[in-house]
């Protein structure tokens, strides 16, 4: 199931080109309050799940305008975001591993390299990006997003699926040229944490129609040119374990978002600018299309 957040404040189905309000039919049965976020979907899904299916396959249908989307998660507690997490190692779009050379860097030391991106810094589908004065070097990096349905801690591999409640796409936008560039480890958060630099959507899959996260085509075009094109079975350290690790950093609440890494080196991305159109697209999830601007 394809599930949205639509303006101006309502939940919906997403139905091939047609969505479905989903406040009414909660509010109707007591179910959910209008107004209720996706947040508080995802919370109370287990006991929703039923009354979605029956509003998914019953309800009236309104035909889709992506304009009328907004971020699936508006708030959520955090996002982790992981670094250099493709195995890379090609120089070529069809090769699907990720362009650059390939990192030397153990899965276990690119673990320690995930960061934090501040839940401000979310915006959805078409919307701008915003290229902060003094930042004139932005780059969006496409990545698999990971949407966790319960709360969780200290989770295994083995189970960590059932802490997932679905994926969508986020674009890990970075101002790569921001600051002294002395300290880019040091500096990441900060690079990559102004407003609007963390565009989700356009909608989350639940994970039962992604069975394997790891066979999925991402792709990214900048004013209609293919820029990025990957397959997810080159990370480094997969969705089990990225979930798992960060488990036992901190507690996971329903709606947080892990990325799971960008595949391709800094050489090979494109710089946005001013009025550029960015669509990015991934398999089995859906397309989210963006502009870019300058902040007044």
């Amino acid at each position: 199931m394809k599930l949205a957040t639509i303006k101006p404040n309502d939940l919906a189905i997403i139905k091939n080109d047609e969505l479905i309000p989903l406040g009414e039919a909660f509010a109707r049965e007591n179910a959910l309050a209008k107004g209720s976020s996706m947040l508080d979907l995802i919370a109370r899904y287990d006991s929703l799940k039923g009354l979605t299916e029956s509003t998914a396959a019953n309800g009236s249908t309104t035909r889709l305008d992506s304009k009328m989307l907004k971020p699936p998660v508006e708030r959520p507690s955090k996002i982790w975001a992981a670094a250099t997490n493709y195995k890379r190692g090609s120089g070529g779009l069809d090769d699907a591993r990720g362009r650059g050379v390939a990192g030397t860097a153990s899965a276990e030391q690119l673990l320690e390299r995930i960061f934090l991106k501040p839940p401000s810094a979310v915006c959805g589908p078409e919307d701008n990006i915003i290229i902060p004065k003094e930042a004139d070097t932005i780059f969006p990096e496409l990545e698999l997003c990971v949407v966790i349905g319960k709360q969780t801690r200290n989770i295994s591999k083995d189970r960590a699926y059932e802490a997932i409640f679905g994926y969508t796409i986020l674009l890990d936008v970075t101002a790569r040229g921001y600051g002294s560039g002395k300290d880019l480890s040091g500096t990441r958060c900060v690079r990559k944490g102004f407003e609007t630099f963390a565009p989700i959507g356009p909608w989350i899959t639940t994970k039962d129609e992604i069975p394997d996260p790891h066979k999925l085509l991402m792709k990214l075009w900048i004013n209609g040119e293919l820029k990025q094109s990957a397959r997810t079975d080159s990370m480094v350290n997969d969705v089990p374990t990225l979930v798992s690790y960060l488990s036992q950093v901190t507690t996971l609440y329903p709606g947080d978002l892990i990325s799971t890494g960008n595949p391709d080196a800094p050489e090979f991305q494109e710089k946005l600018k001013p009025g550029d159109a960015v669509k990015s697209e991934i398999e089995g999830i859906g397309a989210m299309s963006l502009g870019v601007a300058k902040q007044s």
